[in-house]
């Protein structure tokens, strides 16, 4: 066998050799898209997509050029040979620089990653304990209204959310239907489940040594700055409104799905905050407006500013949508208080819910 041979079959060695790695990985590779998608993993599916279309692409390749791969009598010239070689070489630089550059800013986290997102809600998996247990979460950064930032993490169970879904979706509406009744329905059932939440703000204002105002505004001040969606009964295509979420019964997300998706309109955040001022003892109510479709939030609470009456108790007006809008706040818009009604006033007499559970 003269030098050239011997060169040949070293090349030839080498390209089947690389070829063979490139295989391996791809059928690997295929197979873990499929088993992330099949079992509906937290992964994102653009980059599933990505790397099956990367491993199709390397299968392609092999399967086009399988005869001079496998070729056994040295037909390939040198110089093609090194070609090839230079080629599989580089495809597998690049891809594994991908995977490194993915497997660095995955969103698939653990509980030690929470400090890596800001104000994005992430479905994460706590190993922690003795069962896993999934939760959505999101680090929350906002300013209450005397300029002061707060941040905190947002943290709803991922089976308390299907849980609260599935109670709006089995609520009835009938002939007799009221929003009061509705909005009851969904503050009651999901009171329990914002128990994380409840207790981060709760052990917040004690750490920060709050009065009942402070923590009332601290609380009305994070989901005002929370971006605004609209929430539709019907398709969005209907409205001009962006960004919107359609066929969402009656329009609205429950206090948990809220704090899943951080997206709502009026009346999920009105509800989401009697929720959580009803669950600390607040005297607060839910107020609507069939001229204005808009619904805010009243607290009864010595301020200043615009409010209704109800059996001689003052609830001050609170904007839900828009950021830095303090109690009392109504926009001109909006302003005139005969065009608003309460819709859900909680009674304060029926103590349900105890400081001492938080502990």
């Amino acid at each position: 066998m003269n030098i050239k041979v011997a060169f040949n079959t070293f090349l030839q060695l080498i390209y089947k050799t690389l070829a063979g790695l490139l295989s391996v990985a791809s059928v690997f590779l295929i197979a873990a898209v499929l088993i992330a998608y099949g079992f509906n993993l937290d992964v994102n599916k653009y980059i599933l997509l990505f790397f099956f279309s990367i491993a199709l692409v390397l299968l392609f390749y092999i399967w086009k050029n399988y005869d001079k791969i496998s070729d056994n009598e040295n037909k390939n010239s040198s110089s093609h040979l090194i070609r090839e070689i230079i080629k599989l070489t580089v495809s597998i630089v690049i891809f594994s620089l991908i995977v490194m550059i993915t497997n660095n800013n995955t969103k698939i986290q653990n509980h030690n990653d929470f400090e890596q997102t800001d104000e994005m809600v992430t479905l994460m998996i706590d190993s922690s304990q003795t069962t896993s247990r999934k939760y959505y979460i999101s680090n929350q950064v906002w300013k209450s209204f005397d300029g002061e930032t707060h941040r905190l993490p947002f943290k709803v169970n991922y089976d308390d959310v299907i849980k609260s879904k599935k109670n709006k979706e089995d609520f009835k509406i009938t002939y007799r239907f009221s929003w009061e009744n509705f909005y009851k329905n969904i503050a009651d059932n999901d009171r329990p489940l914002l128990e994380d939440l409840a207790k981060t703000f709760f052990n917040y204002q004690k750490k920060e040594n709050m009065n009942r105002r402070d923590f009332a505004e601290l609380m009305i001040s994070a989901i005002q700055d929370i971006p605004y969606n609209l929430i539709l009964s019907v398709p969005c295509e209907k409205t001009d409104v962006k960004p919107c979420f359609g066929n969402v019964k009656l329009g609205i997300y429950t206090p948990a799905e809220f704090i899943s998706t951080l997206s709502g309109d009026c009346d999920t955040r009105t509800v989401i905050l009697f929720t959580l001022l009803s669950r600390f003892n607040y005297d607060v109510a839910i107020l609507n407006s069939k001229k204005y479709k808009h619904s805010v939030l009243g607290l009864n609470i010595h301020s200043t500013g615009k409010f209704k009456t109800h059996n001689n108790k003052k609830y001050y007006f609170i904007e839900t949508t828009a950021k830095g809008c303090p109690i009392g706040y109504l926009h001109q818009d909006v302003s005139n208080v005969n065009y608003w009604g309460f819709a859900l006033i909680y009674n304060t007499k029926i103590k349900q819910w105890n400081y001492s559970t938080l502990h």
